[in-house]
């Protein structure tokens, strides 16, 4: 799938130009999001001025495990704005919104991008996917009725949109240098930063696609992951929420070859979003300083 980038001009030129209003005493809209990452995005696009909720907050629990509880419907009944990943990732949360009220605002990430159930979900991961929900919580300030809850996407989500730009700006750094870079990867949950960096990941794709989904992956691709950490891969990704005996093999390969580790959860607990993937970011490129590719 080929991604189209943000132009941080236009980005920055559509949040410029709107106005909104609402003294500091008008309640805040509450924003519900199934994932923590919108979540924290949304909390930084906003500069506080809405009340956010995330639903998958564990760190130690698997997301695609979850199971949506009274306290997730209660959120999702009471919000004004609810915030979902989609490509089969949450679809728990479409249930709780069967009844919503139409004057809900409901964003799906999954829709923005015309990423299509089957595709990598983790859009939480994928720059151009960042960029375009801040635009659109930007633009429920044009929507009748949500100006005087005193909504303010415009100021924090121009500062957001810069830092986004920014971090689009390293990947394609990094790509002008690192092409085809060989890497690992138990999973493709980095995966739309990988394709950023324009990264070969050397991980057979049915041993990421069974590890994604909760299978085991074949005897012969999990042999051949297991030896390509002998050939050196810049580094191997490394989803820390989704721990079996396999992962665990291949990281123990993974260290008997030296080879780095970017540990990468599904559930950030800290944000803000923009920090939390430049983090990541960030353990890639001294990895790929050590391989050479960067100075």
């Amino acid at each position: 799938m080929i991604l189209k980038k943000t132009v941080i001009s236009g980005v920055a030129l559509a949040l410029a130009l709107t106005s909104f209003s609402g003294a500091d005493a008008a309640p805040k809209p509450t924003l519900v999001s199934s994932v923590s990452e919108w979540g924290f995005l949304a909390r930084e696009a906003s500069g506080n001025h809405a009340v956010i909720t995330s639903l998958l907050t564990d760190p130690n629990a698997d997301p695609h495990e979850h199971e949506a509880s009274l306290g997730d419907a209660a959120s999702v009944q009471n919000a004004q704005i609810v915030i979902q990943n989609g490509a089969g990732y949450d679809t728990w949360l479409k249930k709780l919104l069967t009844n919503q009220s139409s004057s809900t605002a409901v964003i799906n990430v999954a829709s923005l991008m015309k990423v299509r159930t089957g595709s990598n979900p983790h859009l939480f991961f994928d720059l151009s996917a960042a960029q375009a929900l801040v635009v659109k919580l930007e633009t429920l300030n044009k929507r009748k009725g949500f100006q005087s809850l005193g909504i303010n996407f415009a100021s924090g989500g121009l500062k957001t949109a810069i830092a986004l730009h920014d971090l689009q700006q390293t990947t394609s750094s990094i790509a002008k240098t690192c092409a085809g870079v060989k890497v690992a990867a138990t999973e493709d949950i980095a995966g739309y930063l990988l394709s950023d960096m324009k990264l070969h990941v050397i991980t057979p794709k049915g041993l990421r696609l069974a590890i994604g989904n909760g299978v085991d992956p074949s005897v012969s691709d999990l042999a051949t992951a297991l030896g390509q950490m002998s050939q050196h891969p810049a580094f191997l990704v490394y989803n820390s929420q989704t721990v079996t005996p396999l992962t665990a093999q291949i990281l123990a390969a993974a260290r008997s070859h030296n080879v780095p580790i970017i540990r990468v959860p599904e559930v950030e607990t800290k944000g803000p979003y923009t920090t939390f993937v430049k983090g990541i970011i960030d353990q890639m490129k001294r990895a790929l300083v050590k391989q050479g590719c960067l100075k």
